[in-house]
């Protein structure tokens, strides 16, 4: 090898770390063609993983590694959402880090195809509720000084809600998981709460705040609107009047 190659090659370890999953767009962009990354390829110095996406040799690929290279280096805006995030955090204490079946990422846009053939890892998208870049924080990894873009516990809250339902996520477990959160910010709920427009979201989250009436159910705001018409949530519950939902009859609606 060359001495200019050699260099290149170095260099690219250098933008590159262990374990981050590089789109071929992200090659191109910092002068690497698809020849290039052809030989680097068949020399083993680059891991194919999928359609157009690549790894450092020997590295240990963990979801962490993919949602850097969806987010960094493909400039996506795809975030760490719901019960993933929730999880993250530390509010889904049972659960270990990562440990949900698959990681789930919210983002308006269709992900690539590359992270969807990643075998090794599973990752669930979703489209809404949509809040565009309301509650969203930024996550230390373990990879360098690289951050991830995730939701705040209110937000994230928030987005487990809209799954809740008889082909979703089950009223009791998501209440398990209310109940931890004794400590949530009242101003970015109430701006999470005014620009969401599902009445299923927000009924739902009144509810929970109201059963267990924490120290900052008093401050959420009297202004939410939460439509009109009854919603069925759960089958053979009982009927909550003031958030016309129906919800488990141990919940003494």
């Amino acid at each position: 090898m060359s001495l200019e190659k050699e260099l290149k090659l170095k260099q690219l370890y250098q933008l590159l770390p262990e374990g981050v999953v590089a789109p071929s767009s992200w090659f191109t962009a910092n002068g690497y063609s698809s020849q290039l990354i052809y030989k680097y390829v068949k020399n083993g110095w680059l891991t194919k993983l999928g359609n157009g996406a690549y790894i450092r040799p020997a590295s240990i690929l963990e979801w962490q590694g993919a949602v850097l290279g969806l987010q960094k280096l493909a400039g996506l805006p795809f975030h760490l959402g719901g019960l993933s995030a929730l999880n993250l955090l530390g509010y889904a204490h049972y659960l270990p880090i990562g440990g949900e079946k698959s990681i789930t990422l919210y983002g308006e846009k269709s992900p690539p195809a590359w992270i969807r053939q990643i075998e090794s890892l599973s990752f669930t998208f979703y489209k809404k509720p949509l809040f565009g870049d309301l509650g969203l924080k930024k996550q230390d990894t373990s990879i360098r000084d690289w951050q991830i873009n995730i939701s705040s516990p209110e937000r994230a809250i928030l987005e487990l809600l809209y799954q809740v339902g008889d082909k979703g996520i089950s009223f009791k477990f998501v209440a398990e998981i209310f109940e931890g959160l004794t400590t949530l910010s009242p101003r970015v709920l109430n701006e999470l709460l005014l620009n969401c427009s599902s009445r299923k979201v927000k009924r739902l989250f009144l509810f929970f705040a109201d059963y267990y009436n924490f120290p900052w159910t008093g401050h959420i705001s009297k202004d939410i609107e939460i439509g009109s018409g009854k919603l069925q949530i759960v089958k053979d519950g009982n009927y909550h009047k003031t958030y016309m939902i129906t919800v488990p009859k141990e919940f003494n609606a």
